[in-house]
């Protein structure tokens, strides 16, 4: 038996469209976002407050434009929430389960919006040569926190929501990626959210997942159109 992935029609196709291009959007900057300031030597949670300020001082410039770019990727993703909220409603999820999927992810952008912004600031203050060992440990500490447990939070009701509403319709994702949706969700609910990769490479999963699947979509709802311009 062959399933098939079918996106709602009608107005629906708009919020495909922006689920597409905000999901992409998301990755893309994020992705950057973080590889600027947080791959190599990223202190651990509890690390020795001298390796902290020796970080921030050594990273500082790249944190800043890596936070400004990871900012703009929240803004994209809050818009990637809103269409699948739409497409929830529109798929005849319920009102109730696209809200909850929309909350989550406005709870999870807010954590990831302190977390950037805290960082940021132990950046901004190693650049000026104003970064104390207490500012360092508490941005670093708090920074962390926020955009591990705190965002994986809301990014697990967001998948969970999101999964439930696509296995009760059989819309939205193919069954498949529901489940991988679920499990992702349940996950980012427990402990393994405190791997501070964990959160935020979730939300790059799901909305380059999304990204991809409506984009291919796209491209099977316009083959037929154009084998038939070809015969014409």
């Amino acid at each position: 038996m062959t399933t098939t992935t079918q996106v709602p029609h009608g107005r629906s196709l708009d919020a495909g469209r922006c689920a597409r291009l905000s999901g992409a959007a998301f990755a893309i900057l994020f992705s950057t976002g973080s590889a600027l300031w947080a791959l190599g030597d990223w202190p651990s949670a509890g690390a020795p407050t001298a390796e902290i300020v020796d970080f921030y001082r050594d990273t500082s410039d790249r944190i800043v434009i890596g936070a400004s770019l990871s900012l703009l990727a929240l803004a994209a993703f809050l818009v990637f929430a809103a269409a699948v909220r739409q497409m929830i409603t529109e798929a005849g999820g319920g009102e109730l389960l696209a809200t909850v999927a929309f909350a989550g992810a406005v709870l999870g952008s807010a954590a990831g919006l302190g977390a950037e912004t805290i960082n940021m600031v132990g950046a901004l203050r190693a650049g000026d040569g104003e970064l104390s060992d207490a500012l360092a440990q508490a941005t670093h500490e708090i920074s962390q926190i926020l955009g591990s447990t705190a965002t994986g939070l809301g990014i697990g009701v967001f998948a969970l929501a999101t999964a439930a509403s696509a296995l009760r319709t059989g819309l939205i994702l193919p069954r498949w990626l529901a489940v991988v949706t679920a499990i992702v969700g349940a996950a980012l609910l427990t402990p393994v959210s405190r791997v501070p990769e964990v959160s935020g490479g979730s939300m790059v999963l799901i909305t380059a997942m999304f990204a991809l699947l409506l984009l291919r979509a796209r491209v099977e709802d316009q083959e037929p159109v154009a084998t038939g311009a070809g015969r014409t």
